[in-house]
């Protein structure tokens, strides 16, 4: 069996990382942040929402780009103007108009993060060596934006929200400068299109193949669930069961473990079960944890528990969809990632936007989302698991 090459699986998790925990932090600060910049619940949202608006559709850009100049100098523009971004935000902390501007150009920046985490995944592995890779790369992807509450709520507790983006700066700005030092180019120039412009005109295509729509939907929706989820659970946690931010980061470890425990799940029974099966168990997790959110009395280990098990399906169906996605693109893996990994943040941001702002704010709200998103999911993956292209790329990952 060829050795598994380790660096650019870690280099792409240090890389996927930024997006997600430039979301994560920021969560148990909102409270905060409404409080000394007098401003209201839909305002701070906007600090959230405007960033994923701007993460997603800016992966459109950075995707095409990628694949036609090339994985590193890309990421490196990219990260660049999330730098620029962060400095806006951080030297204007008393501000909510140029806070908010910094945020959306941080957004604008990190989306290349979003896309050349996974691109370089399909440029330097195949076969198993990238189903495994696949699955690391969407565990950190999934397993940040719930860990990054746990360190948020420490630091804005002890240090005040100020210092989230100021961490942020500072991470962003040593992982930059470990990416040009460690990070080699990992798209062959023999295989590069030559035209941006075609590469963007099969955007249009992707949403007609069938096998797009269903692999791609069900990361969209399982991502949906996470900002949905993270969104509420400092509101419910910190306001309705009355914790400290301190106290709410070390419950919300619990969903982190429960992600990292779907992806080592993942990791020990595809092999045997194949890589669809353990996709269509995930719809069914998030129907007991609906039913744990909907019955079960309102208290840190109820809440706990239901956010467990939707971390947990989470860390399942990310890495499996993912690597069914892009198994036959290897042409284009950056358009693709892109514009999946945009439709992911436009989709998550609108509709939790919209469910926030029509009075979702109860963990039974929360139960009867994750029902509907069963359904969902039930169809979408039902859609996949009958493609002719869906059973070749399942056979070839078992």
């Amino acid at each position: 069996m060829e050795k598994f090459n380790w660096k650019p699986l870690l280099l792409a998790c240090l890389i996927v990382s930024i997006g997600q925990l430039s979301l994560g932090l920021v969560f148990p600060s909102l409270p905060w942040i409404a409080r000394d910049l007098s401003i209201t619940t839909d305002q701070t949202q906007l600090l959230v929402s405007g960033y994923l608006l701007m993460f997603g559709s800016s992966q459109l850009i950075y995707g095409p780009l990628s694949d036609v100049f090339g994985r590193r100098p890309i990421l490196l523009i990219g990260l660049s103007i999330a730098i620029i971004g962060l400095v806006v935000a951080v030297c204007n902390s008393d501000n909510f108009s140029g806070l908010l501007a910094g945020r959306i150009m941080q957004g604008f920046g990190a989306g290349s993060v979003g896309v050349l985490a996974r691109a370089t995944m399909r440029d330097s592995y195949q076969n198993q060596s990238f189903v495994k890779a696949m699955t690391w790369v969407s565990i950190v992807a999934a397993f940040t934006p719930i860990i990054g509450p746990v360190i948020g709520g420490m630091v804005n507790h002890y240090l005040g929200w100020q210092s989230v983006f100021i961490l942020l700066l500072a991470y962003i700005s040593c992982i930059w400068l470990i990416l040009i030092f460690f990070f080699k180019e990992t798209l062959a120039a023999a295989s590069r299109p030559q035209s941006v412009s075609t590469l963007a005109l099969s955007y249009f295509s992707l949403f007609r193949e069938r096998h797009f729509m269903s692999f791609a939907g069900i990361g969209w929706v399982n991502f949906t669930l996470v900002v949905i989820s993270i969104s509420l659970m400092p509101f419910i946690m910190q306001v309705q069961i009355g914790m400290d931010s301190d106290e709410y980061a070390l419950w919300a470890m619990i969903p982190a473990i429960g992600l990292l425990c779907g992806g080592l799940l993942c990791q020990r029974i595809r092999p045997r079960l194949g890589t669809m099966k353990v996709l269509q168990l995930t719809p069914f997790i998030h129907v007991v944890s609906g039913i744990i959110f909907i019955f079960a009395p309102l208290s840190p280990v109820t809440v706990s528990a239901g956010h467990f098990l939707l971390a947990m399906a989470n860390g399942m169906a990310f890495p499996c969809a993912q690597s069914l996605l892009l198994l036959p693109y290897a042409k284009k893996a950056g358009t693709v990632s892109a514009l999946s990994g945009a439709c992911q943040m436009i989709i998550a941001s609108l509709i939790s936007s919209f469910l926030l702002h029509i009075g979702i704010n109860q963990l039974w709200h929360l139960g009867l989302v994750m029902f509907g998103a069963a359904i969902v999911g039930l169809a979408l993956i039902y859609s996949g698991s009958h493609l002719d292209s869906g059973r070749e790329a399942a056979a070839a990952l078992n």
